[in-house]
């Protein structure tokens, strides 16, 4: 789950550590956070593994770029030469108030691995959800075998829950949990109804030559939107996904 978050927020625009915390916290809501010591060894893993990279890191220790420029013999040259390491130790110091800035970018291979992620119709409600927060990254085909998979899942989840039906050994509280879950079930399938719908109609358009789709992909310098997708994604009166 984080590294799908990593690599969709990454595919809008490079960001650092902590504003990359900042969004995932901001994507997932206040059911599930993201850690320090969660995001940096995913992002670790993910520039091993080619998908993400640094490009600029504000940690680096540039007291030593320059400073060893011989004398030239001349008060001109020894002036040009102080002011040069002058300034190299304010950057220094600069750079280590702000140790940590590494600025991550997704690679060409990371947007295929991203590609590949958001396409699987495996995991639980979370990932399901994040998996909408970027589908804009998938073609509208794609997206329509993501919605109509999870509604098979929710459809065959809320048959059972209905057939199980509520016996006796209920009593008030198992029974009201148990409706609760039916009626959440409900609603999220009501939820993928509408992503279906919304997506066959956006098909229908660009088979007509229409204007793009608002989900179509955002440009790159664009940042994915930030919001508590697991707690607005859902008609009002269901649970949480």
């Amino acid at each position: 789950m984080v590294d799908l978050a990593i690599l969709g927020l990454l595919r809008g625009q490079d960001l650092h550590g902590y504003e990359l915390k900042k969004q995932i916290n901001e994507l997932l809501g206040a059911r599930s956070k993201v850690s320090f010591g969660s995001l940096y060894p995913a992002l670790a893993r993910l520039e091993r593994s080619g998908f993400v990279e640094v490009t600029d890191d504000l940690g680096r220790d540039t007291t030593q770029t320059g400073s060893n420029t011989p004398a030239s013999g001349s008060l001109t040259g020894e002036i040009a030469a102080f002011r040069q390491r002058l300034s190299l130790n304010n950057r220094s110091r600069s750079h280590r108030d702000r140790r940590g800035r590494k600025v991550y970018a997704i690679t060409a291979r990371g947007q295929q691995h991203l590609h590949d992620l958001l396409a699987r119709t495996d995991g639980d409600d979370r990932t399901f959800a994040l998996r909408v927060a970027f589908c804009r990254y998938l073609k509208p085909e794609e997206r329509l075998e993501l919605f109509e998979h999870r509604r098979a899942e929710l459809a065959a989840s809320l048959t059972a829950y209905r057939r199980r039906g509520l016996g006796s050994r209920f009593d008030n509280y198992l029974r009201s949990l148990a409706d609760h879950d039916t009626r959440s079930l409900a609603n999220d399938l009501a939820w993928v109804d509408e992503l279906i719908a919304q997506t066959r109609l956006e098909m229908e358009r660009e088979d007509a030559g229409s204007a793009p789709s608002p989900l179509s992909p955002a440009p790159s310098n664009t940042a994915a939107p930030s919001l508590d997708l697991l707690g607005a994604a859902r008609p009002t009166g269901g649970s949480q996904q």
